[in-house]
């Protein structure tokens, strides 16, 4: 019986299907640009809450993300694929970047929660 609930477990876990490859080399110009939570936050500069989106690469407080490859989500979405570095670890991985709000609002979707942005540039 146990041996038959793992097959099952893995049964299903090879039903997940895998992420559509990147069809894109870097992030689209429509999300690149200053990002972070307040006019304020703006002003004050680069801080916590800043996220930088450029072409080929995406930048946090703690980490970075060297873009490898970018697939669209629909109108106003994007997966963002990369390596990631912080001062401690290193690994593969994607971001969902989603505009809201004509474009004036940034979604940052990376398993947190999620705390929308406005364009500061």
């Amino acid at each position: 019986m146990r041996l038959l609930w793992i097959f099952l477990c893995l049964g299903l876990a090879a039903c997940d299907e895998a992420p559509v490859p990147a069809s894109l080399k870097e992030t689209p110009a429509k999300y690149v640009g200053t990002w972070d939570v307040s006019l304020d936050d703006c002003k004050a500069g680069r801080g916590y809450t800043t996220v930088i989106v450029a072409a080929d690469e995406v930048l946090f407080s703690d980490s970075h993300l060297a873009v490898t490859g970018a697939s669209p989500d629909g109108a106003n979405a994007v997966r963002v694929d990369g390596h990631f570095k912080t001062a401690v670890a290193e690994w593969d991985g994607a971001i969902r970047l989603e505009l809201a709000e004509g474009g004036k609002v940034l979604h940052v979707v990376n398993g947190s929660t999620l705390v929308p942005r406005i364009r500061c540039s």
